[in-house]
C-alpha cells in the first residue's frame, strides 16, 4: 500500500466519533469526540466540496478541491483549487469568495498540508462549471482545468461538533461518498496517478470523495 499520510479531515466511518489511528482517506476525523453542548454557533457555509488527491508510487501528483457554495458569509458561487508539482491554481466566478475558500479552508486541510508545497496564489476570475451526482460522482471544469470523480463506493452521513481550523472550533456535517476513480487534467494533459482506495472491515475509504449537503458553522 502506498505510504499515504493519514487524513483526519473527512472521517467518521459508520458513525465513528472518536479520534484515533485509521487508514488513509476518510477514516479519522480531527477534533474531539464531543463539543460543549451549550456553545452556540452561526452558519458559515452550505454547499458541496468534492476533492481528490492522486498518487503515483506513494507520492502525491495532484490535488483538487471543488467548491459549490450555495450560501456563505461571502455569498454564493463556485471555486476550483488545483495543485500539481508545477504550481497552484485558484479559479472562481466570485474572486472574494474563492479567496476566502482557499485561505480559510483549503490550505489548512490535511490534504493540502501533506503536499510538498503550498505556494501563494492569485484568483483567476472565470466561470466554474460543476456537476455533482451522488450516484455517479462529480465533475468540475474551469479554464484549462478539469476534475472528474466517479464510481461511488458508499454513501454515509457524517458530522462532527468540534472541528478545529487554525485553532478555532467549527461544526461540520455532510453526506460523504468515497469514490473509486478520479482524474485531473491541466491544459488538456492528464495528471499522472490515481486515487488511493482501501477497505477497512468492509467499508471503503478513498482519497477521492464527493460530498453533498456540506455545512460548516463557527
Amino acid at each position: 500500500m502506498p505510504n499515504i499520510v493519514v487524513n483526519r479531515r473527512r472521517a467518521l466511518l459508520a458513525g465513528l466519533a472518536t479520534v484515533g489511528a485509521g487508514v488513509m482517506g476518510v477514516n479519522v476525523m480531527g477534533g474531539t469526540a464531543a463539543a460543549d453542548p451549550y456553545v452556540t454557533r452561526e452558519p458559515l457555509l452550505a454547499g458541496a466540496n468534492p476533492f481528490v488527491t492522486l498518487y503515483e508510487e506513494g507520492r502525491p501528483t495532484g490535488y483538487a478541491s471543488v467548491w459549490r457554495v450555495d450560501w456563505s458569509r461571502y455569498g454564493s458561487g463556485a471555486a476550483l483549487v488545483v495543485w500539481t508539482p508545477g504550481g497552484l491554481r485558484l479559479i472562481g466566478d466570485e474572486p472574494r469568495l474563492a479567496r476566502w475558500i482557499e485561505e480559510h479552508f483549503v490550505r489548512h486541510f490535511d490534504e493540502a498540508k501533506a503536499l510538498p508545497s503550498w505556494p501563494a496564489v492569485r484568483v483567476e476570475r472565470a466561470a466554474v462549471h460543476i456537476r455533482i451526482d451522488p450516484l455517479r460522482g462529480a465533475f468540475a471544469g474551469a479554464g484549462d482545468l478539469t476534475v472528474r470523480i466517479g464510481d461511488p463506493l458508499d454513501a454515509r452521513p457524517v458530522g462532527i461538533a468540534d472541528f478545529p481550523i487554525q485553532g478555532v472550533s467549527h461544526g461540520l456535517s455532510m453526506q460523504l461518498v468515497p469514490c473509486r476513480s478520479a482524474s485531473i487534467t491541466v491544459g488538456g494533459v492528464a495528471v499522472p496517478g490515481a486515487p488511493a482506495v482501501t477497505w477497512n472491515e468492509g467499508r471503503p475509504s478513498s482519497s477521492a470523495v464527493t460530498t453533498v449537503h456540506e455545512a460548516w458553522s463557527m
